[in-house]
């Protein structure tokens, strides 16, 4: 079904320490050889795992999310409630760079050498627009930092060509788009959508429930285990205050948008086939819904750019999973994705659960491998 001579691109979600999914998938390849790809893009956890496979070193992206995204250190849970510098992806990244097990920036080059490419994508704070950036390049500590930077857990601000960036999942949480438009019709993507589920739209409402639900399950690991130093009720009172706060922020968004997600409704409802409202295809229109929120506030930045954040991230997803469902009639492509839900979250998982993904991803590379060679 691979074509020699044909232009082939894979693609890699991010989702924290979901990433051992794409993780095991990628060190399959590895295993039995299979890279037909000239390009290849990644975001967040995606883009570490689209490294550590150029690189060819199989189990790098399995050993960051087991041995470094599980510790404390990584993070800390009690900073996050006390409103401090939650996560520490400058000393995660280190480990990247100098650890037991670092990248191999120079086999990187050596192996893209000058007919691939390899890009991590990124988001501007200011736009909230993905860009893309060469990770096997000069910058490329700040390039695979930038795409990790969540901007609700990760404060600081990672500078460098005049803008500020952050997560790439901001705008572009799979970007098979950013795919197409260079050109790649044949593409290989790897997601944490498990099968049967990218069938349909989902509301920025239900998004925000299962992002709390999960959120909560990770949280409620911690209780258990901290139950005997008592700080159990201090984990409690922030699990109340953050379910209010989102309550809030899932009704300023009704406030702002409930005419159209009443449209939206109707459109799909009239509808067999998987449809997008105009309004979210619309960046005049989305940026209209940015400054009738930031409008409410005299501090324009600090008390809405996360709302301002979870509005694009709603609108560029839903419209990527209109892309993965519906593709343009050129395109051939291959989604490996999970058959049922995850057994880690994006955070505070259990190794055994992130293993569990991992040979998860495995055996999906094994069934994918077996259809197409």
């Amino acid at each position: 079904m691979f074509v020699e001579g044909e232009k082939y691109s894979l693609i890699v979600q991010g989702g924290g320490q979901k990433g051992a999914f794409a993780a095991g998938v990628l060190d399959k390849f590895i295993e039995v050889g299979f890279d037909p790809f000239s390009l290849y893009i990644g975001t967040s956890a995606g883009a570490l795992n689209v490294s550590s496979f150029v690189t060819k070193q199989q189990g790098l992206g399995l050993d960051f999310v087991m041995n470094y995204t599980t510790r404390e250190r990584f993070f800390d849970v009690s900073k996050f409630i006390n409103k401090q510098q939650p996560m520490d992806l400058d000393w995660a990244f280190e480990f990247v760079n100098t650890g037991e097990f670092p990248l191999d920036i120079a086999r990187g080059k050596h192996n893209l050498g000058q007919d691939k490419v390899a890009l991590a994508c990124i988001t501007d704070v200011e736009e909230l627009k993905d860009y893309y950036y060469p990770i096997f390049s000069d910058n490329w500590f700040d390039v695979l930092k930038a795409t990790c930077a969540i901007p609700m857990l990760y404060y600081h601000d990672i500078e460098f060509d005049g803008k500020k960036w952050i997560d790439g999942g901001v705008s572009a949480s799979i970007p098979v788009e950013e795919s197409y438009r260079r050109g790649f019709h044949n593409m290989v993507v790897i997601s944490t959508i498990p099968e049967g589920k990218v069938n349909k739209p989902t509301l920025m409402r239900d998004s925000l429930d299962k992002w709390k639900s999960e959120l909560d399950q990770g949280l409620e690991t911690y209780i258990q285990q901290l139950k005997a130093s008592g700080t159990s009720e201090k984990l409690r009172e922030f699990q109340k205050h953050f379910s209010q706060k989102l309550l809030e922020l899932k009704a300023d968004y009704a406030r702002l948008t409930g005419p159209h997600l009443e449209m939206y409704r109707e459109q799909y409802n009239k509808r067999d086939k998987l449809k997008l409202p105009e309004w979210l295809h619309s960046n005049e229109k989305l940026q209209q819904l940015m400054e009738m929120q930031n409008s409410r506030s005299e501090n324009k930045r600090s008390e809405t750019s996360h709302l301002d954040m979870l509005v694009s991230h709603y609108a560029n997803h839903s419209q990527i999973e209109q892309f993965l469902a519906s593709p343009p009639e050129e395109v051939n492509l291959w989604h490996i994705q999970p058959e049922h839900e995850l057994a880690s979250k994006g955070l505070l998982s259990h190794k055994d659960q992130i293993l569990e993904d991992y040979e998860h991803g495995t055996a999906m590379a094994a069934k994918f491998l077996q259809k197409v060679l």
